[in-house]
């Protein structure tokens, strides 16, 4: 293999890079870059076989870098992942092995490993893993549950006291100081909102108690519609008097969305018991339960909302999208619309990516489009991203990783992808056939999905939860393809 850089002029940081291949063998010329600043090149060409692959392309960026520990990496031609050798590509995509090949290359991340299934009463809505190590679910039973590692072994709590259907559901950061009580969030078919507080065994006891049941702390009355989005702001790395109170967004079917503020005291009305002297489907004991007022109404949308959240970093943002069409900015601190995208699709689901300005939204008509937030843009969908064969049901972000993103679909099937890949999922996930089911034919609707970038977790029409392992960028050089 010969090196030679854009001026002809042999390059020294990589004359030492092994050549593969006779001198017979066909080579292509290609030239190597990466956005990633931990992995910068000098800009070269290369001239390799045509037979290379991922590996052996990784093999030579890994010795130009002179990285001590081999770090591998996947590898884009004009948009898509190369899955085979430069030659097969070639020939496949009618490219001529003439002219130089632009190569960007990326860190890979490692393929995902089934981890558990985990059963529920019905099929579930809404899955939150924002509190590392815990899963909370919400199902059309009209119960969450949570799962814990902070919580006694084989634990499962559940919250009862929704009339109707769950639909969504969320952890609530807790900043007021108590290590042993945490709140959640949720809302649902019956048109109320709900803050439920829990309790945490203290870790120090050598028999663990039996952990109470949850409890309603306030019920949030604004909607005249089911609720389809309760989500919580989440607390700044260094958070003040101002942004440290604990805040939701509730959106609805009624094309409102509510922001509440969740500091005690503030918007109450009359207290309300709730238990006991209530008919429910389930016996309860009874508590005193605080009604609270929307702190502010945010009106524009003119359909169904199906996803209301905060800005990542800017408290006083949030974004919403909807049956609508749109996609809406809106300014907390007024409460008013800052703008409106739109498009000719029913979005379904919207998650706001790590990387600046950028919301990802999943349609009924099987696509995922990335959305430009900033006000310059010149189209309102930057990017469209296609693989999925029914509507695409829920999008969520990697929360480190700037243009990582899943998404789930009723095609029974989860899909993580990069940004830069639109072309083609970095993979697909298939959801596992349940036992006694390995003959249906219909898919298994995917209705929800959260990643906390080490699991990624799923629910839907099989009343269950489905955890991945996804751990992240590959820590060792992976076998030759």
């Amino acid at each position: 293999m010969s090196v030679t850089a854009d001026l002809g002029q042999p390059v020294a940081s990589t004359s030492a890079v092994a050549i593969g291949g006779t001198g017979e063998e066909r080579q292509i010329a290609i030239r190597l870059s990466t956005k990633d600043p931990l992995y910068q090149i000098p800009p070269a060409k290369f001239l390799v076989p045509a037979s290379w692959r991922r590996f052996h392309l990784s093999e030579l960026i890994n010795k130009v870098l002179e990285n001590a520990a081999p770090v591998p990496f996947d590898f884009l031609i004009d948009q898509t992942l190369l899955r085979s050798s430069l030659g097969a590509y070639c020939a496949a995509t009618g490219t001529s092995e003439e002219v130089v090949l632009e190569v960007e290359f990326l860190p890979s991340t490692l393929p995902p490993q089934l981890e558990s299934t985990l059963p529920s009463e019905d099929w579930v809505s809404d899955v939150s893993v924002a509190v590392r190590g815990a899963i909370l679910t919400a199902s059309y039973a009209g119960t969450l549950s949570l799962q814990s590692k902070d919580l006694p072994p084989s634990t499962t709590l559940t919250f009862a006291g929704h009339d109707l259907s769950a639909l969504s559901a969320t952890h609530v950061p807790h900043p007021l100081g108590s290590e042993d009580k945490r709140w959640v969030a949720s809302g649902g078919m019956d048109r109320v909102g709900r803050v439920w507080e829990y309790s945490i065994p203290p870790l120090y006891l050598e028999s663990q108690p039996e952990v109470p049941a949850p409890t309603t702390l306030y019920t949030l009355s604004l909607h005249q519609a089911p609720i389809s989005s309760v989500r919580a702001r989440p607390l700044p790395s260094i958070p003040t008097s101002a942004t440290a109170a604990p805040h939701l967004l509730t959106a609805g079917w009624d094309g409102l969305i509510g922001l509440w503020d969740l500091t005690p005291g503030i918007n109450e009305g009359e207290a309300e018991l709730e238990g006991a002297d209530r008919k429910k489907k389930r016996r309860r004991q009874s508590t005193t339960v605080v009604n609270k007022s929307p702190m502010s109404v945010l009106r524009g949308h003119t359909g169904k909302i199906s996803r209301a959240v905060f800005d990542r970093s800017d408290v006083t943002k949030a974004y919403s999208a909807g049956w609508d069409h749109s996609v809406r900015s809106w300014d907390l601190s007024v409460g008013a619309e800052l703008s409106s995208k739109t498009s000719d699709k029913v979005l379904l689901s919207m998650a706001q990516l790590t990387a600046p300005n950028l919301l990802a939204t999943g349609s009924t008509d099987r696509l995922i489009c990335l959305w430009d937030l900033r006000t310059e843009a010149t189209q309102n969908i930057s990017l469209t991203l296609s693989g999925h064969s029914a509507p695409v049901s829920a999008v969520a972000a990697h929360p480190t990783s700037s243009l990582l993103f899943a998404s789930g679909s009723y095609d029974s099937t989860v899909r993580i992808w990069d940004a830069r890949s639109p072309k083609q999922a970095l993979f697909t996930l298939p959801v596992p056939k349940k036992e006694g089911d390995e003959n249906r034919k219909e898919p298994e609707k995917v209705l929800a999905i959260d990643w906390d970038g080490e699991r990624l977790v799923a629910g839907g029409e099989g009343s269950r939860t489905i955890v991945w392992r996804v751990s992240g960028q590959e820590t060792q050089a992976p076998a030759s393809e």
